[in-house]
């Protein structure tokens, strides 16, 4: 091993050294959240700015949620922030697009993307994806099966809709840790447990009387988010432990 790797060294050139143009405009695929704000950050830089997504609106996961655990209003924020990304000269905003090819090199890339209006050819020198996340469709639990069974997700968008049928409910049970920390899944997806107890403080604004319970194997809510537990915990929502099996 030794003799065949001093004789490949021993004809080994150096390499020379070459410099290339590099295109400044920036590719992002992904019209969320997070797409817009580094949108918004290199726009401001000076850069020209292409997003791309493949919805027919801007906001991704965030146009399904309405307020943060702290109270914020996440619709404002996000309409906001798209009303900033729309009228900034610097940013081209493609929704209802797919991308079908990516050539070239680094600093210099040619990408195809389809969009309702045709063809568009965009050159750019650098690419972020922020595609995002989706969340979980249970096959466990009845979900699909009974209109009482929802996601977290479908749930907030439920409250904030005021259904008389969630709203109104004498008792909610949520269960943590479905389809993960399992062999599929092997981890905390970090958010799912603050997102509970968002919703569970909600119901009880809604429906004081309301009985909420919180199956969980671990309660993470993490940092200051601990606070947020207690509350729900004095506001009388029900925390109770499961073992997986």
């Amino acid at each position: 091993l030794v003799r065949m790797a001093v004789a490949r060294a021993r004809r080994l050139e150096p390499l020379d050294e070459i410099e290339l143009s590099v295109n400044p405009e920036v590719l992002i695929v992904g019209g969320g959240v997070a797409g817009m704000v580094c949108a918004l950050s290199v726009a401001e830089q000076g850069h020209r700015v292409h997003i791309v997504e493949r919805e027919a609106e801007l906001g991704g996961m965030a146009r399904r949620l309405h307020k943060t655990i702290d109270g914020l209003d996440v619709q404002k924020y996000l309409a906001d922030l798209k009303e900033r990304v729309l009228r900034h000269p610097l940013i081209a905003v493609y929704t209802s697009a797919k991308i079908t090819e990516t050539t070239g090199y680094i600093g210099n890339f040619k990408t195809l993307i389809d969009t309702p209006r045709g063809r568009v050819e965009i050159h750019h020198g650098a690419v972020v994806i922020a595609t995002g996340a989706t969340e979980y469709r249970p096959k466990e639990f009845l979900y699909g099966q009974h209109e009482g069974v929802m996601t977290q997700l479908e749930l907030e968008e439920r409250l904030a809709a005021r259904d008389e049928k969630v709203t109104g409910a004498g008792t909610i049970v949520m269960i943590q840790c479905v389809g993960s920390r399992n062999q599929e899944h092997n981890y905390c997806s970090r958010i799912c447990c603050t997102h509970a107890i968002k919703n569970a403080l909600t119901i009880k604004e809604q429906n004081p009387e309301a009985d909420v319970y919180i199956l969980f194997r671990d309660m993470r809510t993490y940092g200051f988010y601990e606070d947020h537990y207690r509350e729900a915990s004095d506001r009388g929502v029900i925390f109770v432990r499961f073992e997986d099996e």
